[in-house]
């Protein structure tokens, strides 16, 4: 399976939100269901990534994604998940335009800001864009192990139907002690989700440090 994107990362933090089914129903094409962690409660996937090494040089990006089902892959390993990302913003105008371009991620059209602060007992992500905050996200580790993710991207181009696989190789803690959090503020990257029953506290947090994003060949379905 070729691969169309190769972004080498510093640190990266992916946290799942509870959130009501019927606002996850409202972001997803038709033809995609989210995964329910209990009744009428559904999954927000929130992903911040530093990248150290990619075409347009180092980069943060901050990604919004709700969870659904992964289809069995015809290349054999199943993904661990799927995602279906609504928003996301960079803080290269480079960089958003040709992953604009690559996968039809729907980007905030301004440039943010990110800092990523890490100790020993957490990594607190802070986004800024025009100076003004927009979230804070912290998450707490687990065990570390050096692995790979593979997860499921769906995209839509139009009314075009997309998928690709997408892996993550690095350093990796996953745990769901709820340890971390999240504070959201008014902004126009956060203005939907405002209004939606977001959960503060994360259920399942993954930290990753030294690694690598791939982006495979996109396909239709």
């Amino acid at each position: 399976m070729s691969v169309v994107g190769s972004y080498r990362f510093h640190t990266g933090v992916s946290a799942f939100f509870e959130m009501a089914t019927a606002d996850a129903r409202a972001l997803l094409p038709d033809h995609l269901e989210p995964i329910e962690v209990r009744h009428q409660r559904s999954v927000l996937s929130v992903n911040a990534f530093l990248f150290d090494d990619s075409v347009v040089g180092p980069y943060t990006e901050l990604m919004f994604a709700v969870i659904v089902p992964p289809a069995v892959a015809a290349w054999g390993q199943h993904a661990k998940a799927g995602l279906y990302p609504f928003l996301a913003a960079t803080s290269s105008e480079e960089a958003r335009r040709i992953k604009a371009e690559r996968f039809h991620f729907p980007y905030h059209e301004q440039s943010i800001d990110a800092q990523f602060i890490e100790t020993h007992e957490r990594i607190r992500v802070r986004i800024f864009g025009s100076g003004a905050p927009i979230l804070d996200l912290s998450v707490t580790p687990g065990a570390w192990e050096t692995t790979t993710h593979l997860l499921q991207g769906y995209m839509m181009n139009g009314s075009e139907r997309l998928r690709t696989i997408l892996q993550i190789s690095g350093d990796y803690t996953v745990h769901e002690n709820e340890g971390g959090e999240m504070t959201l503020f008014p902004h126009p990257i956060t203005t939907d989700l405002l209004r939606q029953e977001v959960s503060p506290y994360p259920f399942r947090e993954h930290w990753f440090k030294n690694g690598t994003e791939v982006f495979h060949k996109l396909e239709t379905f």
